[in-house]
């Protein structure tokens, strides 16, 4: 097991630098010393101290950079990028905000946040702008007294990892679906039927606690405001025609940017620079989705046989195996704070146990999906809540009891493992 000490080396590095920095005051404490950096020293431990040459071990590791599944999913992450960037510049989101808002009773205020929050990050497939997108919305309905402050800041959140977790674009979903060798037509049937049975638990829930007789007016909606939208609706119905990913995003920034130039003040310049401000934002992930395939590779063939006698050697049942790789989410997301990174570096040993215990690729994958989403969404110190609280001026800690989405999603998951788990013991 010792094959698998750099990855410790990454993590004590990028944990050693969070604490430090909070430690000392540091806002976003995590984000000072850039995963990708803290992961080069374990790469080169990799290298040069695994068992052969060491030109050997850097062919090996440029080998698992070149794997298919990740160059697809670093060109889904760059083009995922520019769909966000373009599609903000031109209005999208504030409109799709508007638009639910405006028709809302005073009662449904509250779930009407969380509905335009999911909607929002389903379409971009981000939960961070949809945070920087919503919760000044949710201030200001606050302040005019339709709910309290940390409520409706934690209900963007939750909202905001609806989409993260179920967007066919979130980093997330790629991840997980790259990582497992699953399609994302298998994955969201499964995850779709999750995600809607909490979300509808939600809204419940926020309906029968909000209390507001006020209504908070917004801007007001013309036809070429609506235009703004379409670009989200033809990303959703490619996805369910099963249009391959990388084709669907394409075609929206194509649509998105059509539309900016026919009907707005936009132009070819400006998507020009939409495009490129949309690969930078993504470049970090993108470089550590290489490397840290390429130390996994390493990695992997190094301590193959001891991973696989250990994953062989346990003696556990289909469902228990399901909660380990629930488990092993939640435990890597909690000890680097990002669930896409936590994702990419829990993926090879949820693949074996998968592999295993005859669970379907698209199980493995939702199960990672969900549980990284879930702890992400109610991290103190993740960026999610970090990033709310610092606009909305209120304590991240204050704000995690409230995210009651992440709560309820993780409870419907269980439930699903152990439902699941005797329909299968049933039928063998």
């Amino acid at each position: 097991m010792t094959a698998f000490f750099p990855l410790v080396i990454f993590l004590i590095l990028y944990l050693g630098s969070g604490i430090y920095f909070s430690f000392i005051g540091i806002d976003n404490p995590l984000r000072q010393v850039s995963s990708v950096i803290c992961l080069l020293p374990a790469l080169f431990f990799a290298v040069a101290c695994s068992a052969g040459k060491i030109q050997r071990n850097i062919d090996t590791v440029i080998e698992g950079m070149g794997d298919k599944n990740t160059l697809t999913m670093c060109l889904i992450f760059l083009f995922s990028g520019a769909f966000s960037v373009v599609t903000q510049s031109i209005g999208s989101a504030d409109t799709v905000a508007n638009l639910i808002l405006n028709f809302l009773p005073a009662r449904l205020l509250l779930p009407g946040v969380f509905l335009a929050s999911a909607f929002i990050s389903t379409a971009i497939g981000t939960s961070m702008g949809v945070v920087v997108l919503m919760v000044p919305i949710a201030v200001n309905l606050a302040k005019s007294g339709a709910f309290g402050l940390e409520i409706g800041t934690a209900t963007v959140v939750g909202g905001a990892v609806f989409g993260d977790n179920l967007s066919m674009i979130s980093d997330t979903t790629i991840a997980s679906i790259s990582s497992q060798g699953a399609t994302i037509k298998d994955k969201l049937k499964v995850n779709s039927k999750v995600a809607f049975v909490a979300s509808v638990i939600t809204l419940v829930y926020l309906a029968i606690m909000a209390d507001s007789t006020k209504i908070i007016p917004t801007s007001n909606l013309d036809y070429l405001s609506v235009i703004k939208i379409i670009p989200y609706i033809s990303l959703i119905i490619m996805g369910l025609f099963e249009v391959t990913t990388l084709v669907t995003i394409t075609v929206n920034i194509i649509i998105a940017s059509v539309l900016g130039i026919i009907f707005f003040d936009y132009t070819i310049v400006q998507l020009s620079h939409n495009i490129y401000d949309g690969f930078t934002k993504v470049n970090e992930i993108v470089i550590f989705a290489l490397f840290i395939s390429g130390l996994s590779h390493i990695m992997y063939k190094q301590g193959k046989e001891a991973l696989h006698r250990f994953i062989d050697e346990s003696n556990i049942t289909k469902t228990k195996a399901e909660f380990v790789i629930a488990g092993i989410a939640s435990m890597f997301t909690i000890l680097v704070a990002n669930n896409t990174i936590a994702i990419l570096l829990s993926g090879d040993i949820a693949k074996r146990l998968a592999q295993k215990h005859d669970i379907p690729p698209y199980r493995s994958a939702y199960l990672l999906d969900i549980f990284a989403c879930v702890t992400k969404g109610i991290l103190p110190y993740g960026s999610q809540l970090l990033l709310a609280g610092s606009i909305a001026s209120v304590s991240p800690i204050s704000l995690l009891t409230q995210v009651y989405y992440c709560f309820i999603l993780a409870a419907v998951t269980v439930g699903e493992i152990i439902i699941n788990g005797r329909r299968c013991a049933a039928t063998t």
